[in-house]
């Protein structure tokens, strides 16, 4: 990390947006995701609703600015090779730029399941395809410790301890030499470094006395993610009653009339975010992707949510993913298995799924017998919920590239 530089140009920009969050977002109240009263109602609410921000984690500029360097900073991981960025950029939305089925991180191992966009998150019940993490700041230090992602291990002070579920165990590569590795390398005196980022954004006493901890880290780059607020599509245009926003995309206009009516799509894609924050079996099956890593490390079939909750009932199902910058973020399913948004349609719901055995299928998933127009139409929809604006927000670019 001796060549990492901190980057300044770009801090307005953190305290503008961030400053928006504090005036708009209430602590400690969330008023919903922009869900629908009905689940099946085709109206999509105007406007995102209001953030949930934790009465241990208020927004502040230096939250964000910290958080951003520690999301860009490949020296999270052990080798110095993968980053949250890697599989979360923001140029497609926060998904993974490779376009691999399944991302990989540290020492080329491969993930078991497909990056998700990461657009909007800060509206999320859940976190992850089986949903176990309740929030951005749970779901921070996954990756970090996850032994195909970044591969960190616990760490033998009790005050770092890191919980089971983060699919690591003790080793050598524990939470204190993470902590030199951001901190314990030589500084430029013209340069801002970690140490001052936490001070400011810590405070001075409070790094001093507890030291840089793993909840620092986690509750910082929370704070970024907070941020990933994605509200200036063409759909959001429409949505907000322009006359002229689909005026040269008729397609598209009867692609979200079908999807919310013909096809249903918005009986679980419903909501602001397209989601209904809920898990569902969508009939996909077992596929050749879908495998699991256990903390045990021996492989099986991933089991979705069963294996959060341990109940039959929910075998097979996994977290309906949000659409907005859908047609940016491919491969798409929890496995990665389809690489069009068309395949997706014709593969899986245009046959009411993929697999006529799976168990625990959700009734709404049946035969749609749309026409090849009809699903080029559903498609074009799908297109006008990208954010172009989103993709190229400047307060997202890597602080570390000079």
């Amino acid at each position: 990390m001796n060549n990492h530089r901190i980057s300044s140009s770009r801090f307005l920009g953190a305290v503008i947006i961030s400053l928006f969050f504090l005036a708009s977002c209430k602590q400690d109240q969330l008023t919903g995701p922009g869900t629908t009263s009905n689940p099946g109602n085709p109206q999509i609410p105007k406007s995102p609703g209001t953030i949930m921000i934790p009465a241990d984690n208020l927004m502040t500029p230096e939250k964000v600015e910290l958080g951003r360097h520690l999301f860009f900073d490949k020296e999270l991981s052990v080798d110095g090779s993968t980053a949250c960025a890697t599989c979360h950029d923001p140029s497609i939305g926060f998904a993974d730029l490779r376009g691999q089925a399944t991302s990989m991180g540290f020492a080329q191992r491969m993930g078991t399941r497909n990056a998700p966009s990461l657009a909007n998150i800060a509206y999320n019940t859940f976190l992850t395809w089986d949903g176990r993490f309740p929030s951005l700041e749970k779901h921070a230090a996954g990756p970090i410790f996850n032994s195909l992602e970044m591969g960190n291990n616990f760490s033998t002070t009790q005050r770092d301890t890191t919980p089971s579920d983060y699919n690591s165990g003790p080793g050598p590569f524990d939470t204190n030499f993470l902590f030199k590795r951001l901190i314990g390398h030589t500084q430029d005196p013209q340069q801002k470094g970690y140490a001052d980022l936490f001070v400011a954004a810590w405070g001075s006493s409070e790094i001093s006395v507890k030291g840089v901890s793993m909840d620092h880290i986690q509750k910082s780059i929370a704070c970024f993610e907070r941020t990933f607020i994605s509200t200036q599509s063409m759909f959001d245009q429409y949505n907000n009653g322009s006359a002229t926003a689909y005026k040269n995309n008729a397609p598209a206009l009867q692609g979200f009339q079908l999807f919310t009516g013909k096809a249903n799509c918005v009986s679980c894609h419903n909501g602001y975010n397209f989601t209904d924050q809920q898990f569902h079996n969508n009939g996909i099956g077992v596929g050749p992707n879908n495998i699991f890593d256990t903390v045990g490390g021996t492989g099986g079939t991933d089991i979705g949510r069963m294996s959060i909750t341990k109940k039959q009932e929910d075998r097979y199902k996994f977290k309906t993913p949000s659409l907005r910058n859908v047609a940016l973020t491919a491969p798409y399913m929890h496995d990665g298995r389809y690489s069009s948004l068309a395949d997706v349609i014709n593969k899986n719901y245009n046959h009411g799924g993929n697999d006529p055995n799976v168990v625990n299928k959700d009734p709404n998933i049946k035969a749609l017998n749309l026409t090849p127009d009809e699903v080029t139409a559903i498609v074009e929809f799908l297109k006008t919920l990208n954010d172009p604006a989103f993709t190229v927000n400047p307060n997202f670019a890597n602080p570390w590239l000079k």
